[in-house]
């Protein structure tokens, strides 16, 4: 049965798998780049990043949270894992920090986007359609956009996150199609 301990364990031997993969020797790359990978990564599953939002996840149950509290979460449960694949592509490409810092936070918020997008299947979603067991969020008084705002308005939301990820990703031209294609996914799976 997949649950949320589930969830955790394997997220956890995705993570070491990660971080063994990262480290190896057959790895192809400077050792500089790799503790680069490392740290980044390490930053975005620790207490700063997904651990961290997962705290908050629990800590904001059945509590009244700010619009901004709840995408701070978001980006930091979700968010910092995009971020992070977003990011590595400039720790590889040995881009300058701005261009990381730029990369990394369109990661952030193609993440948001994937929560808000899975909070509105959850919300609004059939358990058959979507794969999962839906309208849980509700009823164990998560803090999502949806549950604050509602459904339209946080779809609303979406959408107008979509079009500035979309125009984040078209500066970088045709090599970014395929990125735009998944961000697309993110918003129309079914709900």
């Amino acid at each position: 049965k997949f649950n949320e301990s589930t969830a955790i364990l394997a997220g956890n031997s995705l993570l070491t798998i990660a971080f063994e993969i990262l480290s190896s020797k057959k790895i192809n790359l400077s050792e500089k780049t790799k503790t680069n990978l490392i740290q980044s990564l390490s930053r975005c599953v620790g207490h700063t990043g997904l651990a961290g939002g997962q705290f908050f996840d629990l800590l904001f149950e059945n509590k009244k949270i700010s619009k901004k509290k709840i995408i701070n979460m978001q980006k930091k449960k979700t968010g910092e894992l995009f971020g992070f694949c977003c990011e590595s592509i400039s720790i590889i490409k040995k881009h300058d920090s701005k261009k990381r810092k730029s990369l990394k936070k369109l990661g952030l918020n193609i993440g948001l986007l994937f929560q808000v997008a899975d909070d509105l299947i959850d919300f609004k979603g059939e358990s058959k359609i979507a794969g999962k067991r839906t309208k849980k969020d509700k009823n164990k008084g998560k803090a999502t956009l949806v549950n604050l705002m509602g459904h339209y308005e946080a779809l609303v939301f979406a959408e107008k996150l979509k079009e500035k990820i979309d125009n984040d990703i078209k500066k970088y031209g045709r090599n970014a199609n395929d990125l735009l294609r998944s961000v697309e996914f993110i918003l129309k799976r079914k709900f």
